[in-house]
Order: structure tokens, then C-alpha cells, then sequence
């Protein structure tokens, strides 16, 4: 039975580090190629969008810190982190939505 729980936590583990790693590099991508539209309608959207998700991917990995922070601040953390980062993303799309409509 010891050896299911072990790894369950190492799975748990290792899919939060996963998220963080792969959270990163798409948010990199984005930026990135919002870089290269240069600006614009479409360059914005993804600024907003890639900023956003990098803001996000912090919030997750304030949960990998829960070892030295205590419980509410971390819940604290999170919850600004992910709401910060998602209302970054809504602009982007209420920007987007403004640009097609116009």
C-alpha cells in the first residue's frame, strides 16, 4: 500500500512541475510571436494573452512554494495571481472583439 502512495505523490509532484515547465514555454511562444506581428491588432491580443498566462503560471507556482509560505497567504497568493492573470486575458479578448467589430 506504501508503494501506491508514493506514487501518487510523486505523480501529483511531477504534474505540477509539468504544468509550470509547459506553461512557461507556451507563454514564451506567445510573446514571441506577438513580437513578431509587430504590434497591431493581433500583436496586442497576444501581448495581453501571453502576459496573462505568465501571470498565471506565477500563481501555480506560488502553490509549489506551499512548503515556506504558510496556508492563507499562499491561498492569498493564488487567488490574485490567477485573478490578475485572467483578467489580463479577458482585455486581450475584449480588445480583440473590439478591433473585429470595428
Amino acid at each position: 500500500m506504501d508503494s501506491i502512495t508514493f506514487a501518487s505523490n510523486f505523480v501529483s509532484g511531477l504534474s505540477l512541475w509539468l504544468a509550470i515547465v509547459i506553461g512557461l514555454v507556451a507563454s514564451i511562444l506567445v510573446l514571441r510571436a506577438a513580437h513578431k506581428m509587430g504590434g497591431g491588432l493581433f500583436g496586442s491580443v497576444l501581448n495581453f494573452m501571453g502576459i496573462g498566462m505568465i501571470i498565471v503560471v506565477v500563481g501555480t507556482l506560488s502553490v509549489a512554494l506551499s512548503i515556506w509560505l504558510p496556508g492563507a497567504w499562499l491561498n492569498l497568493i493564488h487567488t490574485i495571481l490567477f485573478s490578475i492573470g485572467f483578467i489580463c486575458m479577458v482585455l486581450g479578448a475584449n480588445k480583440l472583439f473590439k478591433g473585429i467589430m470595428s
